[in-house]
């Protein structure tokens, strides 16, 4: 199976659906950045931490990714900084993109990234809804 990089609006759907906890089980598959779990998933104060029980933080972004988020910025002026980072992330890593965002999807096919939505995430991990 492929790592998979996670966009705020896919993990903010698995908090408020109570979700999140079960990816704790498949955690090294999981991965955001701390740049983007500091500057974007902030509020609830228990969502940063659920997200750090549940996924892989990257701590620190390397240059490369620094630069190719720019890069994106630049030519997409419509997305924000942190859907630029989840890109060059999941092009430079080769991490697929779990978004339900329907134009960074559009931004992601132009690029050739692989992405997921939540609910193919729940279909392949036999996630169930709350109950």
């Amino acid at each position: 199976m492929k790592y998979l990089y996670c966009d705020s609006c896919f993990l903010i759907t698995f908090y408020q659906e109570e979700k999140l906890g079960y990816l704790s089980q498949y955690k090294e598959m999981f991965f955001i950045s701390e740049t983007q779990l500091t500057g974007e998933l902030i509020k609830p104060e228990e969502l940063s931490k659920k997200v750090r029980e549940s996924v892989t933080v990257i701590k620190k972004d390397r240059s490369e990714i620094k630069e190719k988020t720019k890069e994106f910025l630049f030519k997409y002026e419509t997305l924000s900084y942190f859907d630029c980072l989840c890109m060059a992330y999941s092009l430079l890593d080769g991490y697929c993109l779990i978004t339900d965002d329907k134009a960074l999807i559009k931004k992601c096919n132009q690029n050739k990234i692989e992405v997921k939505t939540s609910n193919d995430i729940e279909i392949e991990f036999q996630i169930a809804d709350k109950q």
